[in-house]
């Protein structure tokens, strides 16, 4: 891997494994042209309404998501490593990663025995560039997007300042993506981020006509943002308010 891949894909921290009332974890592999990614899927204690594929930021735990189970009731959540990283074997890469993302979006949907339009895509920082573009190419129930840029080159100049694009392997140009994204969109910011200003968010969504909610955490900084109550609180209404409280058939 590149130096300037391996700092920016980092391995994440360990994982985040609670006792969930409603939901039983395990874990799974699924494996790409040789390739094996390793994840972890919360399966509901009763019928599934739908599910959740969850891609984490950069460091970031996949299994983050996991501290809102509690008000997930009746829905699956898949999260995985990104191929390289922690046990996933594998170079990642734009390309790959998004092309793995589908995979494991297509085994999510056969494993829970839900469509695809059953499905929503949560994306966090670095992952809510895959998630767009996973959106993108296939149509889902939702798209929660936290803390989303326009362009990972747009990031780095608010950090740096003048940073020339082709140094960068990997843009995650979501502005190129976001018109094909024809579901409702959640948008989850943080007022005070420094590290993903919220300029970037609207520079995103300015390309964008479609359903789109937005909630912003007044003192929400980049680090923690899912520690605040109201964030939990958003994604649950949202998911509310796509999935239908009945069992699916199979």
């Amino acid at each position: 891997m590149s130096l300037r891949r391996k700092l920016l894909f980092s391995n994440p921290k360990p994982p985040i494994l609670p006792q969930a009332a409603e939901h039983r974890i395990r874990q799974f592999s699924v494996s790409i042209d040789g390739i094996t990614l390793q994840g972890w899927l919360a399966v509901p204690h009763g019928h599934i309404t739908g599910a959740v594929l969850y891609f984490n930021g950069r460091r970031e735990s996949p299994t983050t998501i996991f501290r809102f189970l509690g008000s997930m009731k009746n829905i699956a959540v898949a999260v995985f490593n990104y191929r390289g990283l922690g046990p996933s074997s594998g170079q990642p890469s734009e390309v790959t990663l998004v092309s793995d993302g589908l995979y494991v979006l297509d085994w999510l949907s056969a494993e829970a025995q839900i469509p695809l339009s059953s499905i929503v895509i949560i994306g966090r920082s670095l992952g809510s560039g895959i998630a767009v573009q996973v959106c993108a190419a296939r149509q889902t129930a939702g798209l929660i997007l936290i803390s989303p840029f326009d362009s990972l080159v747009n990031v780095i100049r608010c950090r740096v300042g003048f940073f020339p694009s082709f140094l960068l392997q990997d843009k995650f140009k979501s502005t190129n993506y976001i018109a094909k994204v024809h579901c409702k969109v959640l948008s989850i910011t943080g007022a005070c981020d420094t590290t993903i200003p919220t300029v970037l968010t609207d520079a995103l969504f300015s390309k964008w006509d479609g359903d789109l909610t937005e909630h912003i955490v007044t003192q929400g900084k980049h680090r923690g943002l899912l520690r605040h109550a109201s964030v939990e609180e958003a994604i649950a209404l949202f998911l509310t308010q796509v999935f239908i409280d009945e069992p699916l058939e199979a």
